[in-house]
C-alpha cells in the first residue's frame, strides 16, 4: 500500500465509511530445464500469481504441475523478454489465455503473436496483483522485471543469474564465460546489450524503489533475504550502475 493509499484508508476509517476488502494474492513457482544446445541445460522457472478471480503466469515452462495449477482459471500470460518465448505456443494451446502480454518489439520479432498487448504501451490492468517495469536501454532484450507486492518478490528473466547446481556437461563452462559461474551475478553480456546506459540506470532505480526482499530468477536459485543489497551489489560489480 502506498502512502497515499494509507492516508485515504485512514480518512475512511475516521469517517466511519466501509472499507474495500484488500485484494489477496499468492505466488508460486514452477521449475523445468531449457536445452540451449547439446551439453548446455539451464534451469527455467515460471512465476504464477493467483487471486480469487484470475491468475497471471510469467514465462511459462509447460510442466504438468504448472498446467494443473491453472486448469479452469482465467489466465493471463506474460513473457518477460524478447528471448523468453520457447514454451509460449504450447502454453497458449493448452491454457487458452484471455490475455497475452509481451515486451516492446515482441510482435515484430514473433508475428505469430501479433495480438499480444505490449508492456509500457498498453494499459496494464493487473497492477493490483503484479507490478512491472521495462528495463530500458537494452533493446535486444527489452526485459520486463516484475514485483509481487504481497510476497515482496522480484521476478527477473535474465537481469541476474544464480545457477548453483548446473546440469549439462558444458553448462559450467558457459556460465563461467558469462562471468557468473556458480554465484549470483549479472552476465558480462549486459555490457554489450546496454545501448543507453542512462536509460538502463533509470530503470534500475525504479526496480530498486520496490521494497522486495526476495528475488526469483528464471535461471537460478531463489534469493531469500537481503535481496535488494545483493542485486545492487551484483549490478555494481559488473559496472552497470
Amino acid at each position: 500500500m502506498s502512502v497515499d493509499d494509507a492516508r485515504a484508508a485512514a480518512r475512511t476509517i475516521l469517517r466511519g465509511e466501509p472499507q474495500a476488502a484488500p485484494i489477496t494474492s499468492t505466488v508460486r513457482f514452477f521449475d523445468s530445464e531449457l536445452n540451449v544446445f547439446p551439453g548446455v541445460r539451464l534451469p527455467l522457472r515460471s512465476m504464477l500469481v493467483e487471486s480469487p478471480t484470475k491468475v497471471i503466469l510469467v514465462s511459462p515452462v509447460g510442466t504438468r504441475a504448472e498446467l494443473a495449477a491453472i486448469d479452469g482459471k482465467a489466465c493471463v500470460l506474460a513473457e518477460p523478454s524478447l528471448l523468453h518465448h520457447k514454451r509460449l505456443a504450447q502454453a497458449i494451446a493448452k491454457l487458452s489465455p484471455r490475455e497475452l502480454w509481451g515486451p516492446p518489439g515482441f510482435a515484430e520479432k514473433l508475428p505469430e503473436f501479433a495480438d499480444a498487448s505490449v508492456f509500457g504501451a498498453d494499459p496494464w490492468p493487473h497492477d493490483d496483483l503484479l507490478s512491472f517495469t521495462l528495463i530500458e536501454g537494452a533493446p535486444f532484450r527489452n526485459e520486463i522485471v516484475f514485483f509481487h507486492r504481497a510476497s515482496r518478490t522480484l521476478y527477473t528473466a535474465d537481469l541476474v543469474f544464480g545457477i548453483v547446481q548446473a546440469s549439462g556437461i558444458l553448462t559450467p563452462l558457459v556460465m563461467r564465460a558469462l562471468g557468473v559461474g556458480r554465484t549470483f551475478g549479472a552476465a558480462k553480456l549486459w555490457s554489450h546489450w546496454i545501448k543507453d546506459p542512462a536509460a538502463f540506470r533509470r530503470s534500475i532505480d525504479r526496480v530498486m524503489g520496490w521494497p522486495f526482499d526476495r528475488i526469483a530468477m528464471a535461471h537460478g536459485e531463489i534469493v531469500e533475504g537481503n535481496a535488494r543489497a545483493k542485486l545492487f551489489g551484483a549490478l555494481r560489480e559488473r559496472g552497470l550502475i
